[in-house]
């Protein structure tokens, strides 16, 4: 009897499960295209060129890449200097920056382009321009490319 009343709740609290709404939700936790934020960045390279990062790909510290805290892998960012207002584009690859003040991680190549290599830290705004269905498809494959990469950066001068 005690079994035959423990399947009973079980099954109860297994069918009020998906009858009474939780707290799922179908916005998604990224921002949407056109989306804006500032936030304090910095970059890294030599240290971190040729290790894993958190999406699986080798850090290359030539490529046009960035670690994010929230930002989904594959997620193009456009991103600018406050100081100089030079721009370049990054697409997530890593999870970072560790230092609770800072939302943004760059790799060397794209500091280099917002030319905060000296400094180590700038003020930047961050514009949300989509995802990479490439990347979703074949991430090794896309990094190949750098003529693309290249072209975006001739585009955001």
């Amino acid at each position: 009897m005690k079994r035959m009343a423990g399947c009973f709740l079980i099954v109860i609290f297994a069918t009020l499960s998906f009858i009474i709404p939780g707290r799922c939700s179908a916005q998604s936790s990224f921002p949407m295209s056109g989306k804006i934020d500032y936030s304090l960045a910095s970059w890294y390279g030599p240290n971190f060129h040729g290790k894993l990062t958190a999406s699986g790909q080798i850090f290359d510290m030539h490529s046009f890449t960035c670690a994010h805290k929230k930002y989904p892998f594959g997620t193009w960012l456009k991103i600018t200097n406050m100081m100089n207002d030079k721009t370049t584009f990054c697409m997530v690859n890593d999870r970072g920056p560790l230092k609770p003040m800072r939302e943004l991680d760059l790799s060397y190549a794209a500091a280099k382009m917002l030319d905060m290599i000296t400094l180590g830290t700038c003020v930047v705004r961050i514009e949300y321009l989509g995802m990479d269905v490439k990347y979703l498809k074949a991430i090794g494959d896309f990094f190949k490319d750098r003529s693309f990469v290249k072209s975006l950066q001739h585009k955001g001068k």
